[in-house]
């Protein structure tokens, strides 16, 4: 991803005009990013935002004035993958925020007033590979249990010959019905269907 020039739809959500300021003068800073940004100031209004649109990326305030950044990565699935990947901002110097906000789906975790475009450039080269990384593993698993649910289905089918219907075993054997049931535990009876009776019985049937 170094090297070529990213061009990115970004959400700056923040109700500071100051602050949404100063972001888009760092995002304009950094030579490698071509960033189309719209704004929002709340968690509806960047939910809905989220909602018509998509973004390769959301810069999100942590206080807002109808909730918290966890309330916006609540509502978005962040934590299931879902939605573009998110960069937290707060004037918060503190760890536990950074680990919860991360451990809601937040992709990276800014201190306002104490990073620079270099620094912005990083958190979102990472947020953008983190998220890839997580939703190629989403996938995957996706994948795996699709074929999990495949094989239990073959796992269900009988191989039985077409012409004297014997059943193939686990093993590759091949037995008559009646002895490859009996290994199951099911219990047979004997009888005759309509079209057999009239086949071999035809005296019966006038």
């Amino acid at each position: 991803m170094d090297g070529e020039i990213l061009e990115l739809r970004i959400l700056v959500v923040d109700d500071d005009e100051v602050d949404r300021l100063r972001v888009g003068r760092l995002l304009a800073q950094i030579v490698d990013l071509d960033p189309e940004v719209q704004t929002a100031t709340d968690v509806r209004s960047s939910l809905e935002a989220v909602k018509r649109e998509p973004f390769d990326l959301i810069l999100l305030d942590y206080r807002l004035p109808d909730g918290t950044a966890l309330d916006f990565l609540a509502a978005l699935g962040a934590a299931d993958g879902l939605g573009p990947p998110v960069v937290v901002q707060t004037v918060q110097d503190s760890e536990q925020t950074a680990v919860e906000t991360v451990a809601r789906g937040a992709q990276d975790y800014l201190v306002k007033g104490r990073f620079d475009a270099a620094a912005l450039r990083r958190a979102i080269r990472y947020a953008l590979e983190r998220d890839r990384l997580i939703k190629e593993r989403a996938r995957l698993r996706s994948e795996l249990v699709k074929a999990a649910a495949r094989i239990e289905a073959l796992e269900g089918l009988l191989p039985i010959c077409s012409y004297c219907k014997s059943i193939r075993d686990d093993s590759g054997h091949w037995h008559r019905i009646e002895s490859y049931l009996a290994t199951t535990g099911t219990k047979m009876t004997h009888g005759m269907c309509p079209q057999c009776a009239a086949a071999h019985f035809p005296d019966h049937h006038r």
